[in-house]
């Protein structure tokens, strides 16, 4: 367990890394000391900072200037507003400034699609289960293009699966 290099109390559970020149400089926070530290720590900290880095990219031809006049229709911020201060104002938004949005996550995740943590590979249980879920939505899809064969396998594949976890 690693304390906040702030309070020396807490658990650290956020890292902030930053890069300048070449040099790396890393702090472990709590969550309490990064929510302060948020507005201290630098103007790269957080989705304010990720759209300003990016706000030339993203004015540039891709996104014209009624694009970024564009507002939420349920919040009425615009995604010049969005930029300006690395906030959505909700939910909505998301769908709103999906295409704008997109690249900003992208860059940041490496990708637009939450796939979530996945477990070491020493827990065989999980990679079974992941692919049983897979297999039913295989046979789902399956089954709504009316493709029987595939889905008669993949039926015969998931018995096998859930054979093999109740096995253990």
């Amino acid at each position: 367990m690693m304390l906040c290099q702030i309070c020396k109390v807490n658990e650290a559970t956020v890292r902030y890394t930053e890069i300048i020149s070449g040099g790396l400089t890393e702090i472990h926070l709590c969550q309490k000391c990064a929510q302060s530290e948020d507005k201290t720590i630098g103007a790269d900290f957080g989705f304010a900072g990720l759209c300003a880095a990016a706000q030339p990219k993203v004015e540039a031809p891709s996104v014209a200037e009624s694009d970024a006049a564009q507002k939420c229709t349920c919040c009425g911020v615009s995604f010049g507003d969005v930029l300006s201060k690395g906030r959505l104002g909700c939910a909505e938004c998301y769908t709103t400034f999906k295409e704008q949005l997109a690249p900003l996550i992208e860059k940041v995740h490496g990708a637009t699609q939450h796939m979530g943590k996945i477990p070491s590979e020493k827990d065989g249980l999980h990679q079974i289960r992941s692919k049983l879920m897979r297999s039913r939505g295989k046979l789902r899809k399956a089954i709504e293009l009316e493709n029987y064969e595939e889905a008669a396998q993949l039926r015969d594949l998931i018995r096998e699966i859930e054979k093999k976890m109740v096995e253990g």
